[in-house]
Order: structure tokens, then sequence, then C-alpha cells
């Protein structure tokens, strides 16, 4: 019986920690990210939602009529960022955050045109 606690106690804590890990790896912050997004043409897009996964849930930015776009509320790790817009194919990139700052470099992002 002692044997089935002491391994029960183990599993809890390897889960628990394995848990912390995962919320390191993508937190919620007081950093920023920002750019703009344009057609391949070289045309600003306005409306494109700008979607960062952040573990289970997401924080969404949408581009405004110069292509500019900002997503705040993120911490150090790595994301997910999807750029959507109705009539452009959806473009997904993989950001590494590693160090928290208010504000990032401008990040440009280019959509192709949907078929």
């Amino acid at each position: 019986m002692r044997m089935r606690v002491a391994f029960t106690i183990v599993g809890i804590t390897v889960m628990a920690a394995l848990a912390a890990q995962a919320v390191q790896a993508q937190s919620r912050g007081l950093g920023r990210i920002n750019g703009t997004v344009a057609a391949e043409s070289g045309e600003p897009i306005a409306g494109v939602i700008v979607k960062v996964e952040v573990g289970d849930d997401s924080i969404e930015g949408k581009s405004d009529g110069t292509g500019k776009w900002a997503v705040s509320g993120l911490g150090k790790g790595q994301f997910f960022v999807e750029f959507l817009k109705a009539g452009f194919e959806t473009k997904r990139v993989r950001l590494v955050i590693e160090k928290e700052t208010m504000q990032s470099d401008p990040i440009k992002i280019q959509l192709k045109k949907g078929e």
C-alpha cells in the first residue's frame, strides 16, 4: 500500500512540474507585438485578424486601414500567430519572445491572394 501511495505522489509531482513548464512556455504578460500586413503587391490590407495562441486561449488584434496591427498581453515563450482575411491565404508564423518587452520591432507580413 505504501508503494502505491509513493507512486501516486511522484506522479502528481511530475504532472504538476510539466503543467508549470507549459504555462511558462506560453504566458501572458506586458509584452506587445506589432507590425504591418500587406498584399504581395505591397498594398496594405485592412481588417486582417491577427490571432496569437496563448496555451488553450488566444489574443486577437486587427489591422487598420494602413495595415498596421498590434497585440498586447504577451509574456516570454513560443507563440503561433495567424493572419486571417477573406480573399487571402491564411498565414501562420511561429514567434519566440525571449525577453518580455513593452514593444517588439515591427513584424512585416505579406499575404497571398486566395483562390
